[in-house]
């Protein structure tokens, strides 16, 4: 996990009606850029330096793996490319098709430019790239679309890429855009009107000590306001990543007013707190965002923070 300096940036909780009608985006200010944020409504994308054109490295999309993996012939060679700094859901989750879709559509068969960021590989082996399809125009930033239309999701890497993605990503949750929709993922009875309203009350991600020492201390606390019980047996709470996953034992209910702590290890957590008990820190000390699914994988609690430098 990164050591920084943390501030919380946003946290957000929806209280939806049927129509799914949300409040305005949040700031996401960075004390180290400009302000990331974006009007409601306003479209709009982030850019990355190009290289000059003698050095442009083009690939032409020839499959698509999921909605952040594609493969490509590079000067002669297939290779296999993961969109830098999104992830989108798995090819097997709720969304995962729908994501899967939604990039063969923009770049399946097409030439695509590679621009190299802060990462070249990852532990499989993959290309990391931001991917541009050429245009006459201004060059269309795919990883940036996949977020904005909420078909991925942003890793916070303190990249000035990242910063603005992330403000898309948080528009695109407001605004109820694909795997953000109220119930994209279906509704177990079929007759929900709304997410219950449930939000982040507290969140300790960089508790005092080194991460492995005090894993105890940290902990994420949600409460429900709203004004019926919510039955969480079976959610999951997950970081951005996706790699770190914690189901709530069943019978688990979030009473109304109530609030239920989840710490990441098995001891010293605050009295009554549900164990995650990982063998690391859960929240990233530079950046994390929290967010709770139900049983279907309904996005109900979207939560995030960032470093403040």
């Amino acid at each position: 996990m990164r050591k920084a300096t943390t501030i919380v940036i946003a946290a957000i909780m929806v209280f939806a009606v049927a129509c799914d009608t949300r409040p305005s985006p949040p700031d996401f200010n960075e004390t180290t850029t400009t302000s990331t944020t974006l009007p409601a409504g306003q479209v709009s994308s982030t850019t990355v330096t190009l290289p000059p054109v003698e050095e442009q490295v083009i690939g032409r999309v020839v499959s698509i793996t999921d909605g952040d993996t594609v493969r490509a012939t590079v000067d002669g060679q297939s290779v296999e490319i993961r969109l830098l700094g999104i992830n989108a859901p798995e090819i097997d989750e709720c969304w995962g098709p729908e994501a899967t879709s939604a990039l063969a559509q923009l770049i399946q068969d097409r030439d695509v430019l590679l621009v190299s960021g802060p990462e070249d590989v990852d532990p499989f082996g993959r290309l990391l790239r931001y991917l541009y399809l050429p245009s006459d125009d201004d060059p269309v930033f795919v990883n940036a679309m996949m977020v904005e239309t909420g078909n991925a999701l942003t890793l916070q890497d303190g990249s000035d890429e990242s910063r603005a993605m992330k403000s898309y990503e948080a528009r695109a949750f407001q605004s109820g855009y694909g795997m953000w929709g109220t119930f994209a993922c279906g509704d177990d009875e079929g007759v929900n009107a709304d997410r219950p309203v449930i939000r982040v009350s507290e969140m300790v991600y960089d508790p005092a000590g080194a991460d492995t020492d005090n894993l105890g201390g940290e902990y994420i606390t949600i409460v429900n306001e709203g004004y019926s019980n919510v039955p969480m047996g079976g959610w999951t709470l997950r970081d951005e990543s996706s790699s770190n996953r914690f189901v709530f034992p069943d019978g688990t209910t979030l009473r109304v007013g109530e609030s239920i702590t989840v710490s990441s290890g098995c001891s010293g957590a605050p009295t009554g707190a549900l164990l995650w008990c990982a063998d690391q820190g859960v929240w990233n000390n530079g950046g994390d965002t929290a967010i709770l699914l139900d049983t279907l994988g309904n996005a109900v609690v979207w939560h995030t923070y960032a470093a403040e430098g």
